[in-house]
């Protein structure tokens, strides 16, 4: 039932949620690096990735 489900989730709704998520780790990546003096620290790293990550899916989804 899951997998049904899954199948017949809007791209537009996916894009937003996506983009939402893009400003969320925008913020939380600039506050991590003005609290550090390290901005190679491992969180930041981490963060980054994950925004790689999602910016790859959105490059997939249609326009």
């Amino acid at each position: 039932m899951s997998t049904a489900a899954a199948l017949n989730i809007n791209p537009l709704f996916l894009r937003h949620d996506l983009m939402i998520e893009l400003g969320r780790l925008d913020m939380v990546i600039e506050d991590a690096r003005t609290r550090q003096q390290n901005p190679q620290n491992e969180l930041v790293v981490q963060l980054e990735t994950r925004r790689a990550r999602i910016n790859e899916a959105l490059s997939r989804l249609p326009a």
